[in-house]
């Protein structure tokens, strides 16, 4: 590779990697036809390719669509720049891989970046950034093509900017072409800043959150190796904002390797959580979570024994719900593969509805098992804890919800946040994304959810079904403590000794059932011996 004299002293400059670290690793092999970048496989393209699929793409769909597409395509590709620089250099420091965007652009031909600004805080998601683009290639071949544009037209390298950006916050950082050599400008500047800076209203703002970002899975990135998981941007940023009550736990978990039992009343976020550590530790690839009981839990289990014995598992982990419900073999397997002496042992990601006081306690899990798991619980509250965070939450969600068939995406208005943030929502997170979907389809404004319609999806809830009076509880019971021939001791224990009796005597099993602890139920069935109520027959056990 030719490189003039003049040009030489600029390969040093700046952070690691500089422009020099970056060649020394670019490799082209001709006997193979392949070029890499650290391993990493390249292309040299014609730069008339960008500019035949742009033209094909407006052609075909439009421009505005066509627009969305190129700048969801550059958000992906810098999104997986940011992973690789951070993967290739894994000692480099956070403002230096930061940066390192600007020159990956240049080693790759796409444009020459000078900066006016940049001025980054990643522990306060802060940022804000002007740029100048000399001869991009965007520009470049726009204006030979098509000659003098009325608009700015690099697309790619915008959505790339911030795809590079935003992995390292926690707030998605989007980039506005304010001039274009393509529209006759010197050249094309670039300005960055938060979504919070921009103001969510801003018309980019919302076209980017709605059109541009790919959704669920697609969206994962979490590139800030041992840091805090910036992650996918704050539109749509739902595991990051679920786990924040828990973060500095799960920080420790992941760095120490231990198993993490993640616990947490159904919709709290277990799975967010689990979700997460896996992001944190293996960067991609996809992510499941396996029920105690399936027969897949098994294959994945032998696989793992496999891949430990032939010195695999650095890269293997297993996500199990429902870990008290583990068969007792299973059980034994799980605990080989947590406590073997060779290789580094799986990730373990346990998950349940119980507490771990409750999970150590239950009797069904083996003792060693239980404390193992057990070494740095994670404990997620619920929502009704969380109360403070419900309006951020209740945004997040709606944003990365599914867009509704033939309507747009719904914003919250100040009101409807203000009532979120009073509600009660026992089902979390599922009966939060249920009202707000709801809420949205019986909204009077289908672009603004407002107080009113909260309320009116709350009702949805509310309304009593028709036949509910003959089954409701206290319906069917109020006669019987009027007249004086039922009072409240005699129907606590007529549902224990009906519970003991269908659970064939079994205390563990009965308080399971009734969500007492052993001892409560212990001290409830001696209550009932000394007033002589319990039922006759073999002794519970």
């Amino acid at each position: 590779m030719k490189i003039s004299p003049d040009e030489s002293a600029l390969l040093a400059r700046g952070g690691r990697p500089t422009l020099g670290d970056l060649l020394d690793r670019l490799k082209f092999s001709p006997t193979r036809g392949s070029i890499t970048l650290n391993g990493a496989r390249m292309l040299m393209t014609r730069a008339t390719f960008g500019s035949d699929l742009r033209d094909q793409l407006v052609r075909r769909y439009g421009e505005h669509e066509a627009m969305i597409l190129m700048l969801r395509l550059g958000y992906l590709s810098g999104r997986e720049d940011a992973e690789f620089i951070l993967q290739s250099w894994p000692e480099l420091d956070p403002g230096d891989a930061f940066t390192a965007g600007t020159r990956l652009h240049m080693v790759t031909g796409t444009v020459r970046v000078e900066t006016i600004s940049n001025d980054f805080d990643f522990d306060a998601d802060r940022f804000s950034g002007d740029f100048f683009w000399h001869d991009s290639v965007e520009a470049g071949e726009y204006h030979r093509r098509h000659g003098r544009a009325l608009a700015p037209v690099c697309w790619v390298q915008t959505g790339y900017a911030a795809g590079y950006a935003s992995p390292f916050f926690r707030k998605l950082v989007l980039f506005k072409e304010t001039s274009c050599s393509a529209m006759g400008h010197k050249a094309c500047r670039v300005v960055g800043k938060t979504v919070d800076d921009w103001g969510r209203d801003d018309p980019f703002v919302q076209l980017f959150l709605n059109e541009v970002l790919p959704t669920g899975g697609d969206m994962a990135s979490a590139v800030r190796s041992g840091g805090r998981g910036a992650g996918r941007g704050d539109a749509l940023d739902l595991d990051d904002l679920v786990i924040r009550p828990v973060r500095d736990r799960l920080d420790l978990v992941l760095r120490s390797g231990v198993p993490a039992l993640v616990t947490g009343p159904a919709g709290a976020g277990c799975r967010a959580a689990a979700r997460w550590l896996h992001r944190q530790r293996f960067r991609r690839g996809a992510f499941s979570i396996v029920h105690a009981r399936s027969d897949e839990l098994g294959e994945r289990l032998t696989a793992l024994r496999q891949q430990g014995a032939q010195g695999q598992s650095s890269e293997a982990y297993v996500a199990i719900s429902a870990i008290e419900e583990l068969p007792t073999e299973r059980q034994w397997t799980l605990l080989n593969l947590i406590s073997r002496d060779q290789g580094p042992p799986p990730q373990v990601i346990a998950l349940s509805d119980m507490s771990p006081a409750q999970i150590t306690g239950d009797g069904r899990l083996l003792p060693e098992l239980a404390y193992a798991l057990n070494v740095l619980p994670v404990a997620l509250p619920p929502l009704s804890e969380r109360a403070a965070d419900l309006p951020e939450l209740a945004r997040v969600v709606l944003s990365s919800a599914p867009a509704l068939r033939d309507a747009p995406r719904a914003r919250l208005t100040e009101a409807a946040t203000d009532r979120i943030a009073r509600l009660d929502l026992p089902g979390n997170l599922p009966q939060l994304r249920t009202l707000l979907q709801r809420a949205a389809l019986l909204a009077t404004d289908p672009k603004a959810i407002d107080a009113p319609d909260i309320e009116a999806a709350l009702a949805v809830d509310t309304a009593r079904a028709p036949g509910r009076e003959r089954t409701d509880p206290w319906i069917l019971l109020a006669p019987a403590f009027a007249n004086g021939t039922l009072t409240l001791d005699q129907l606590n224990e007529t549902l224990v000794r009906g519970a003991l009796e269908a659970n064939g005597g079994n205390v563990a099993a009965t308080a399971r059932l009734l969500g007492l602890t052993r001892p409560q139920l212990a001290y409830r069935l001696r209550a009932a011996t000394d007033k002589g109520t319990t039922a006759a027959g073999d002794p519970p056990r």
